[in-house]
């Protein structure tokens, strides 16, 4: 026999609950296991392909992905001169093919899309602002490390020059119209200043970029981007030299939703002058905007980590000098508290990183954005049919962020012959991390629910697009049953 339901609003008391009705506590500290690896929605780890290039960190065999604990989205970061080679001609292909493959198998998309890159091994690399945008007389130059190089440098547009921003505003409009409401986007990058997107100039130019002109290219995005999440480096913010400006840029930031990302984290160059921050430059950026948004990790690219000794702290590297002991996974950890990062990325091969580090891939997985344990739930013993009967839930958040999803929390009790439950509430942005977290609800029960002993679960949903999930927490798998709730009591209905 399977019932309906009747979902009540948390905290909303019903005419006929008993005054005092005695409440049994039920400690669920004793099922907890934070050493299953939870492959959540909206969370986890991302790879880049392509990496600034149109081939780097290609996937050599799909299952370094598919098999990859808690892989949730690509990372694309790419020159818009592969996208539009020709002014008003638009090769979606380039990245179609990548984009279809992998959210058929359920992977997520992010997208970074650069007007400057620093190698000049393909056009489109040295021209990664599209050569046709310079030649319809777009201001810039070729540059490398603050000096010109005549032209077989890589192109630097002028970022404020206004016949490149109209050019880009005309890309940014066919781009939104095509990838903003799809489903499977992670966020938009803004990348459209500095080298690689970064917002800095440091390996061309050197030439800032004024507050002005980077408020111009937030404001694009803002204007063709109405759905899908907008983040950007924290260097597009902290390139502004003048300490005003910075702060200014970051309030119009925050104030519009959008949301930062570390580019930089273990970057050689870094770690003399921020190792006490785990290479974190801005961690007070980041403190303001995770409460509302996603933020996410970017670790310098891995292989460079590791040749040059800092992930294990080998004695020649710079982080066995400035490091006070730690080593490369110690930075991750660190550096995830302070970004409050929902996404991470090793930057690298996958096959490599996951062999080389199996057990704390998994770790960071549970620590990335939210990690719930279910602590105390309380209720009465018995109940009858037809009663109101209360129910407060008590959770930890131990991951580093909150949930920036509703997803539903509800109720089921089931015994020998009826199965019935019920929506006590929804996640949402206050679930922060180390403070408590109480639900409470007053359920009806049927009045036809059959007398027996029933047990309680609990169990968190997500029913939006693309797929409806299961959401796991932190609780012992033989505790759960196949529809993704969790045993944790048992209730006499009378």
């Amino acid at each position: 026999m399977r019932l309906g339901f009747l979902a009540i609003a948390v905290f909303l008391l019903c005419d006929n609950v008993p005054a005092a009705q005695p409440l049994a506590r039920h400690d669920l500290s004793s099922l907890h296991d934070p050493d299953r690896p939870l492959a959540n929605p909206h969370k986890g780890w991302y790879h880049h392909y392509p990496d600034n290039h149109i081939d780097k960190y290609k996937i050599a065999r799909d299952e370094d992905l598919l098999n990859f604990p808690g892989m949730d989205h690509l990372y694309i970061r790419l020159a818009w001169a592969y996208l539009e080679p020709r002014e008003g001609q638009f090769d979606w292909g380039v990245i179609d093919r990548i984009i279809d493959k992998w959210t058929a198998a359920g992977l997520g998309i992010a997208f970074r899309i650069s007007c400057k890159e620093t190698s000049t091994d393909r056009v489109e690399q040295q021209f990664a602002t599209p050569r046709w945008v310079m030649e319809a007389g777009a201001q810039g130059g070729f540059y490398r490390q603050g000096k010109p190089t005549g032209p077989d440098g890589p192109w630097e547009p002028a970022f404020d020059d206004p016949i490149f921003l109209a050019k880009l505003d005309r890309f940014l409009a066919a781009f939104a119209a095509r990838y903003d409401d799809r489903p499977w986007v992670r966020y938009i990058d803004i990348g459209s200043v500095g080298d690689w997107g970064e917002g800095h100039s440091w390996a061309g130019s050197r030439k800032e970029v004024g507050f002005e002109a980077r408020k111009k290219h937030v404001d694009l995005h803002l204007k063709h981007f109405r759905r899908a999440q907008l983040v950007v480096s924290d260097d597009f913010v902290y390139a502004l030299t003048d300490p005003a400006q910075r702060q200014a840029l970051h309030r119009y930031i925050i104030d519009h939703g959008i949301s930062y990302r570390d580019d930089s984290i273990l970057v050689n160059g870094y770690l003399a002058g921020t190792s006490g921050t785990f290479t974190v430059r801005s961690p007070e950026f980041f403190a303001d905007a995770y409460r509302n948004t996603p933020t996410v990790f970017e670790l310098e690219h891995y292989g460079a980590v590791k040749r040059l000794g800092n992930w294990e702290g080998r004695a020649d590297s710079l982080v066995a000098k400035h490091g006070a002991g730690k080593k490369g996974p110690d930075y991750f950890r660190g550096a995830l508290g302070l970004l409050h990062a929902t996404y991470i990325g090793y930057h690298g091969d996958a096959r490599e990183w996951l062999a080389d580090n199996p057990q704390f891939t998994r770790e960071m997985l549970n620590r990335c954005g939210y990690w719930l344990f279910p602590s105390c739930i309380a209720m009465p013993g018995e109940t009858s049919a037809g009663a109101v009967l209360p129910i407060e839930l008590t959770l930890e958040n131990r991951g580093v962020a909150p949930p920036y999803h509703a997803y539903d929390l509800r109720v089921r009790l089931s015994g020998e012959r009826a199965d019935w439950s019920a929506t006590i509430g929804s996640t949402s942005k206050s679930w922060l991390p180390g403070q408590p977290i109480v639900v409470r609800q007053n359920l009806s029960l049927p009045t036809d629910i059959p007398p027996g002993e029933y047990h309680v679960s609990i169990g968190l949903f997500y029913k939006a697009p693309p797929k409806p999930r299961v959401v796991e927490f932190a609780l012992k798998a033989d505790r759960r049953d196949e529809s993704g709730y969790y045993r944790v009591a048992k209730v006499r209905v009378k």
